[in-house]
C-alpha cells in the first residue's frame, strides 16, 4: 500500500469521525431543544395551577426566576452547541476537500503511469515494426 493510499484511508477515517461527531451534536441539540420546550410547558402549567391556589401564587415569582435562570443557561448551551456544530461542519467541508484532492492526485498519477506504459508499449511495437521492415528490405 502506497503512502497516498494510506493518506486516503486516514482522510476517509477522519471525515467519517467528524461526520459522526456532527451527528452526535445534532442529536444533542435536538434533545436540548426538547428540554427547553418541556421547561416552557412546565412553567406554563405552574402558572395555570397558581391561578387557583394563593400559596402557589406567592411561590410563583421565585419559581419563575429559577426557571428563567435555568432557561438562560439552556439557551446559552444551545448557542454554544450550534457554534461548535458550525465549526465542525467547516472542518467536514475541509476534510472532504482534502480527501478529494488526494484522490484526484492518485487518479492523475495512475493516469500518467498508464500513459507512460502505453508510450513504452508503442515504442516497443514501433521498434519491432522497424526491425521487421528492415529484414524485408
Amino acid at each position: 500500500m502506497s503512502g497516498l493510499d494510506q493518506l486516503i484511508r486516514l482522510q476517509r477515517w477522519t471525515l467519517d469521525e467528524k461526520r459522526r461527531q456532527a451527528t452526535d451534536l445534532e442529536l444533542l441539540i435536538e434533545r436540548l431543544i426538547q428540554d427547553i420546550n418541556k421547561l416552557d410547558e412546565q412553567v406554563e402549567r405552574e402558572i395555570e395551577a397558581s391561578r387557583a391556589d394563593l400559596e402557589l401564587q406567592r411561590a410563583l415569582p421565585g419559581y419563575r426566576n429559577a426557571m428563567k435562570g435555568r432557561r438562560e443557561r439552556m439557551d446559552k448551551s444551545l448557542v454554544d452547541l450550534r457554534g461548535e456544530l458550525e465549526k465542525l461542519r467547516e472542518q467536514i467541508t475541509e476534510a472532504f476537500s482534502d480527501l478529494k484532492k488526494t484522490e484526484q492526485t492518485v487518479k492523475n498519477r495512475e493516469q500518467r503511469q498508464r500513459l507512460a506504459e502505453r508510450r513504452k508499449d508503442q515504442a516497443i511495437s514501433d521498434e519491432v515494426g522497424l526491425q521487421q521492415h528492415r529484414r524485408k528490405g
